[in-house]
């Protein structure tokens, strides 16, 4: 098996299918409700793909074909181990992302911290629990498949193509999402304050709405006033008295000047 090729495929599989996965939920199923016309694109990136589940995607495969090569455990026991490996090494990663995500850029991209038993809000037991449900789902229903895509992109290396093309724009993607996160970082970093990102993403959708429902034009949007949006991020700020706090100061010594 040619493994960087079928790891790319698997993460192309995986990123997209995660992005529906979590369009849905979020914006339908999730406690939040629906959001009516205002639908919010998850995860960090702006396109249609999560780099997180292509990631787990690929882990998943790794898993499930070395423990069914490698380690002679038949029956139950055997499906158990895999099964029960998928949810720590996706445990693992989300709390990797969450991290990186918390100390890095100063973001929170989802909140456990509602949950028994989170640790910083980025995991939880009822999530690993979901991972491995969703491991499970894997191992039993999808792995085979998976095996039987690899094969058939063996076959045909034209549709590495494909890949490639997704790629291409998956990171022209990331790293503009990375600029954007910067400029965000530097209002947390500022006011010592951590940015709820989706809800920052919801009210900046719902504003852009705004405007284009009062026929502004595409630079009007574009150019909303700096003040508008610092007092929106201060809303999804996690220290809001922190960040008023500092405002005021500001203010206060412009005033005595």
């Amino acid at each position: 098996m040619n493994y960087p090729l079928a790891l790319a495929f698997l993460f192309y599989c995986g990123a997209i299918e995660g992005w529906v996965l979590e369009f849905f939920y979020r914006n339908l199923i999730s406690h939040r409700g629906p959001r009516g016309y205002i639908f919010i694109n998850p995860g960090f990136c702006r396109g249609p793909w999560l780099p997180i589940y292509g990631i787990g995607l690929s882990f998943m495969f790794v898993i499930c074909w070395e423990v069914s090569n490698r380690i002679n455990i038949e029956g139950i026991w055997g499906d158990i181990l895999i099964i029960l490996l998928i949810a720590l090494t996706m445990t693992i990663i989300e709390f990797i992302g969450g991290i990186f995500l918390l100390k890095v850029l100063n973001l929170r991209l989802w909140d456990y911290r509602d949950r028994p038993g989170n640790i910083m809000g980025v995991i939880c037991p009822l999530f690993s629990v979901i991972w491995g449900s969703i491991g499970a789902i894997y191992y039993l229903f999808i792995h085979d498949s998976a095996i039987d895509g690899i094969a058939w992109l063996s076959q045909n290396l034209s549709f590495s193509f494909v890949i490639g093309l997704f790629f291409g724009f998956f990171i022209i993607d990331l790293v503009s999402s990375a600029i954007d996160a910067a400029e965000i970082k530097k209002y947390g970093d500022l006011h010592h304050v951590v940015i709820k990102y989706e809800e920052l993403k919801e009210i900046l959708v719902a504003k852009e709405k705004e405007l284009i429902g009062k026929q502004k034009s595409f630079i009007t949007q574009i150019k909303m006033k700096q003040e508008e949006i610092l007092e929106e991020i201060e809303r999804v700020s996690e220290d809001k008295s922190m960040a008023l706090k500092s405002k005021r100061s500001k203010r206060n010594k412009v005033n005595k000047k």
